[in-house]
């Protein structure tokens, strides 16, 4: 592929852009698999994908994979466990009652549980970043595309990053959260990816959308 060449310069809905505007081929992803011409009009959601396509889970570390749920964990854990600790010396209490007590240990115990959840989160995120540095192997991969996440932050999508990359099993899409509502590399760029089974990071620096 000598690059992606605009040449559909008009907006056109996914139903109107079915054929390569450059060759006439059948469109298979946002760039045409015959001629290199970037179809970026027909979403990514709505295309099927000449190759293998790999659901990933980020790797990286950052505020939504390790700092919130450590925050949030926190906060209800510092609450929680206290007042849990506190259930079992009913002398210490206002209302020096075993009925007070034991509804204050079963009101904790679902906050506790959540902070758990949150923490654990975090820890898991950690972990899969030690694996990925330990066993990730590095893959040049191009941008094709990004579709919107399930995950919402401040009510907007944020968006998984489409990349084609070379692996030792031939080439392959991966489909790569990014944690973020930003599209921040540009379609058509080169990227390095570390890639370990079913995790991946993208290695380089952001480039501005």
């Amino acid at each position: 592929m000598d690059g992606i060449r605009l040449n559909n310069p008009h907006l056109k809905s996914p139903e109107e852009v079915r054929n390569c505007p450059k060759c006439g081929a059948p469109i298979l992803s946002e760039v045409c698999q015959f001629c290199g011409t970037y179809i970026g009009e027909v979403a990514t959601a709505d295309l099927t994908a000449e190759y293998p396509m790999i659901e990933c889970k980020s790797a990286k570390l950052d505020f939504w994979h390790i700092g919130f749920p450590l925050m949030f964990g926190g906060i209800f854990l510092t609450v929680s466990v206290p007042m849990f600790i506190l259930s079992f010396f009913p002398d210490s209490l206002e209302n020096n009652t075993e009925h007070s007590s034991t509804f204050l240990r079963f009101f904790t115990i679902p906050f506790m549980l959540i902070g758990l959840i949150a923490v654990l989160f975090a820890i898991r995120a950690f972990v899969r970043y030690l694996s990925i540095k330990k066993n990730g192997v590095i893959r040049s991969g191009i941008v094709y595309g990004y579709m919107d996440d399930t995950v919402a932050y401040n009510g907007v999508n944020g968006q998984k990053i489409k990349v084609l990359v070379d692996t030792s099993e031939g080439k392959k899409f991966i489909l790569l959260p990014l944690g973020t509502t930003a599209k921040p590399y540009e379609v058509n760029s080169e990227v390095q990816v570390l890639l370990s089974d079913d995790s991946a990071m993208i290695l380089n620096k952001k480039i501005k959308w």
